[in-house]
């Protein structure tokens, strides 16, 4: 009997460091593991400040490329998304696109990339080159289409309207591509900017005939209306003004814009 219960012993203490994850014995955690654990119990209580710490020390023990490949990455989530620190999580991020060439960690890390500067650090020359990295993998990759919008859009926020229409033409060029319907609104923006307000109604009008979500509508519809104002034809500007009052997002703004007109136009027939 004594045999029996020495042998369930032996055998119960055997699984447990079978199944035991990130253990190198029986009896202690490796000390890598170790923190590894600790950082990520520090985000599971949402101190990431001392995850980020704790990642960072890891690194500096000169963990295996695996690791710290994962341990980059972590460092690039961490700082981008839960700390705002977005000059650290680049660094990170391309730290992962320097100890690897697998597609799939450099899709990931580039969209990253791509993501904070774009709507972040307002780093379109930046954000142009990783979009564009992006664009350039064969096969396609799902977000093609999405990609190349942004393209254009970071040449707009250049204020490099000539490479951004060419961008907006060429999305134009397919028909069957994602943004196909949505590149006529922003190429009539270019057009509406640089004041050449025909170019801008031409485009909007072909962009009103396609468009069904019914806030881009109204929003395209405020703009025609902006440019009719602007050159004075009221009659009209009120009209698409008013066409639109139920729907805009802010009322107030469009009932100042209807009554401004109205006066306008009562002075005109004095």
């Amino acid at each position: 009997m004594k045999q029996v219960n020495q042998n369930k012993i032996f055998m119960a203490v055997t699984v447990f460091c079978v199944t035991a994850m990130l253990f190198s014995s029986c009896d202690f955690t490796p000390p890598i593991n170790r923190k590894i654990i600790d950082a990520q119990n520090y985000i599971s209580d949402q101190k990431y400040n001392k995850a980020a710490f704790l990642y960072e020390d890891i690194l500096k023990s000169n963990p295996g490329p695996d690791l710290r490949i994962k341990v980059c990455y972590q460092l690039g989530e961490l700082y981008s998304i839960y700390l705002g620190q977005y000059k650290k999580a680049v660094y990170y991020y391309n730290e992962v696109k320097d100890l690897t060439e697998d597609p799939l960690w450099l899709i990931k890390t580039e969209e990253k990339l791509a993501e904070i500067n774009f709507n972040y650090r307002k780093d379109y020359r930046d954000s142009i080159k990783n979009y564009t990295r992006l664009s350039e993998f064969t096969p396609k990759l799902k977000k093609y289409d999405y990609f190349q919008l942004q393209i254009a859009l970071s040449y707009y926020y250049l204020n490099d309207t000539e490479n951004a229409v060419k961008q907006l033409l060429k999305i134009q060029s397919d028909t069957n591509h994602e943004f196909f319907i949505r590149s006529f609104y922003y190429l009539g923006l270019i057009y509406f900017e640089k004041k050449e307000y025909n170019k801008a109604l031409f485009v909007w009008s072909e962009y009103l005939k396609r468009e069904t979500k019914k806030e881009n509508i109204v929003q395209a519809k405020f703009l025609v209306a902006n440019i009719y104002e602007s050159t004075e034809n009221l009659k009209m500007a009120y009209d698409i003004y008013y066409s639109i009052a139920d729907d805009y997002p802010n009322p107030k703004v469009i009932e100042n814009r209807l009554t401004s007109l109205y006066g306008r136009r009562v002075s005109r027939r004095r």
